[in-house]
């Protein structure tokens, strides 16, 4: 696919980005929209032209009545498991279906004459977390972001721009597209190699979003909850040689005045240290094959990029992925194949999606000469990504598996993947199928548990 950059803002936007000033409220008339005219989280409420993708008709809130589910941290069932593929794309195929296909899906097809894409019916029936539209409603009237793309001010929890002006918010809607206060999950990552050869890590996993406390009212910012957007703590299961390693990381919601906080427990010297290197273009996840700020589509400083806007297509991504970690339905190895996941437990869907890209700015540094990030409407959830290397050949190609959460009641990220072309191998992580599944039930956890203090408290538990 061909994109024409387009830019998002007008020239009086413009001017404000260009001074750090730019600001994203819209009028009250128009947030009133939100669950109305628009869905609660500000996209499209209509069908598409041809009604391939349905108007947002909300039908379920949580868990679908009849599904027999255990509860949070177990699998969840698949309210759409008895549908068959509408379409399956492949090599001999593509190019007929390539105005719904990505630059890099098509190169996928070209990569590997055996990759197919299995389409399903385009599924937009659950509502979504009451508390959490109060939050986006309200942030559509009063947040901004300034200093470029760097600095979220006003915000009070969920999607920072329901309604948004430009590229900035755009990307902060990716940040904070998530309903829950406090999650955990453990999961394990493989990288899967040309030859058939596997790598593997596991991580227990904790995240804390402090302005979506429900302790919180709504119109709590930063003024009460500080200058900290996300809190994560995690701890190594595998391999044997990292066993017991914790990491915690502290982000901001101002990158131009603050930096990330990143701290590391190495059960070898059983010393705390400060982690630098937690970020940006380091490797990451078994074999290397991403990045850390691949990890859950993008995530970090903004700086080393210049954004701008390609326009909203309607793509094949995937969506509600519910089979890929499915305890009862195969083994992991089924899911492993070589090359990519197994396309047979990936479900894609035609959902309209933003197309943004990063090209490397002026100065800086990165393994990446050009991103792009794909994020659907409904959710604001990166649901794809493609990254280029240095000579501005396509490299790596990721897809973010999301679906929807019972407990926390709202579109999540679950299973991402980046494919190497040039290696014919790829890693993919926050594989459930043989851990625990998400629970967004826990307790909210405040800011003493992700500090280097708990690190060491930890280490000695």
């Amino acid at each position: 696919m061909r994109y024409a950059k387009r830019p998002v803002v007008t020239a009086l936007a413009s001017v404000l980005l260009a001074a750090g000033l730019a600001h994203a409220k819209v009028s009250e008339e128009e947030a009133a929209t939100l669950g109305t005219e628009r869905h609660p989280f500000g996209a499209e409420k209509g069908a598409n032209a041809d009604g391939s993708i349905p108007e947002w008709t909300p039908k379920w809130l949580g868990l679908p009545p009849g599904l027999d589910y255990a509860g949070p941290g177990e699998t969840r069932p698949n309210p759409y498991a008895d549908e068959k593929p509408i379409l399956v794309i492949t090599a001999q195929n593509y190019k007929e279906h390539a105005e719904n296909l990505s630059e890099g899906q098509q190169a996928l097809f070209e990569r590997y004459p055996e990759y197919r894409i299995l389409v399903y019916p385009t599924r937009r029936d659950f509502d979504v977390n009451e508390r959490i539209k109060e939050r986006v409603k309200w942030n559509a009237v009063h947040t901004e972001v300034s200093n470029g793309v760097e600095t979220l001010k006003n915000y009070n929890g969920g999607m920072a721009f329901p309604i948004p002006t430009g590229v900035p918010e755009l990307m902060w809607n990716m940040r904070t597209a998530n309903c829950y206060e406090s999650y955990h999950v453990a999961y394990d990552g493989y990288g899967v190699f040309a030859n058939g050869e596997r790598a593997h890590d596991a991580v227990d996993f904790w995240q804390s979003n402090p302005f979506n406390n429900p302790a919180n009212p709504v119109g709590t910012t930063e003024a009460v909850v500080g200058d900290y957007i996300v809190w994560t703590f995690s701890e190594r299961l595998a391999p044997q040689s990292t066993k017991g390693q914790m990491t915690v990381v502290q982000d901001p919601m101002d990158f131009k005045n603050h930096k990330r906080n990143a701290w590391t427990y190495d059960p070898g010297t059983r010393r705390v240290r400060k982690a630098p290197a937690i970020g940006y273009d380091n490797p990451d996840g078994p074999g290397g094959m991403q990045t850390i700020d691949d990890h859950k589509g993008f995530n970090g400083a903004f700086d080393r990029f210049d954004y701008t806007m390609l326009g909203k297509k309607e793509i094949y991504v995937p969506y509600h992925d519910y089979e890929f970690n499915n305890k009862k339905n195969g083994t992991l190895d089924d899911r492993l194949t070589l090359n990519f996941l197994n396309p047979d437990y990936v479900r894609f869907e035609k959902r309209r999606v933003y197309v943004v890209e990063g090209n490397l700015a002026k100065g800086k540094r990165h393994a990446y000469s050009k991103r792009r990030w794909f994020i659907e409407e409904d959710s604001w959830l990166p649901v794809m990504a493609e990254n280029f290397d240095s000579r501005g050949n396509l490299w790596r190609v990721g897809y973010f598996l999301s679906d929807y959460q019972y407990d926390s009641q709202c579109y999540e990220r679950h299973t991402q993947v980046f494919m190497d072309l040039p290696s014919g191998g790829y890693v993919s992580n926050f594989i459930t199928i043989d851990r625990m599944e998400p629970d967004h039930s826990i307790p909210y956890m405040n800011a003493d548990q992700f500090t280097p203090a708990n690190l060491r408290r930890s280490a000695n538990r």
